[in-house]
Parts: structure tokens; C-alpha cells; sequence
């Protein structure tokens, strides 16, 4: 099992009504210091940024989330998809810290 720093946007618990439920988890991978939500340039044309990462937990991980959004230490492992490839999966979280997103601020001279 690998651990690394998620940025959680968004939690919510579901149910159907044949009984099933579950919670949908929507992530950014964050990197140990957020480095991987640094911005950069790129004037390619080609797609840029990072898209969101979303898996589906038991709904009692929700007693788990307290802050979004926020960077959890999240537990990770791999499980085939209906597809036959391999899926990265959250399988435990463990909150980090709060964030506040903010545009950068301009240097003062």
C-alpha cells in the first residue's frame, strides 16, 4: 500500500433504492509539498492542467472528512477495472490540513 497527499474537493454519501450506498470522493493528487498543483505555462494548444481523480468508498469513510476543501494522507492501492486496467483506489484517509485557494499576489516593488 502506497501513501500519498490528496487535495479532497468534494464528499458525498449516496444511496439507491435497492438498498446499495456509498460515498463518491472527488481528489486532486496534491504531491508531498503541492507540487503538483503548482501553476504552469504552457502555450502548446495541447491540454494542460490536471484533472480531478474520483473513486467510490464505503459511506462510513465520511466520518473521515472533516475539511474541504483539505489534503488528506491518503492510503492507496489498485484494484482491475471493468476494463481490465489497473485502477489507483483510496482505501483509508487520514486528515493533513486545511486549505484556503487563493490567487497569487503580485510582488510589491
Amino acid at each position: 500500500m502506497n501513501k500519498m497527499k490528496i487535495l479532497v474537493t468534494y464528499a458525498g454519501v449516496w444511496k439507491m433504492d435497492n438498498g446499495q450506498s456509498g460515498m463518491t470522493l472527488n481528489y486532486f493528487m496534491y504531491g508531498e509539498n503541492g507540487e503538483q498543483m503548482i501553476s504552469r505555462v504552457d502555450a502548446t494548444g495541447g491540454p494542460v492542467g490536471q484533472q480531478r481523480a474520483k473513486c467510490s468508498l464505503d459511506p462510513s469513510m465520511r466520518q473521515k472528512i472533516t475539511f474541504v476543501p483539505g489534503i488528506y494522507d491518503a492510503t492507496m492501492g489498485m484494484k482491475i477495472g471493468s476494463d481490465g486496467k489497473p485502477v489507483l483506489t483510496v482505501e483509508d484517509l487520514d486528515f493533513s490540513s486545511r486549505v484556503q485557494i487563493l490567487p497569487e499576489q503580485p510582488e510589491k516593488k
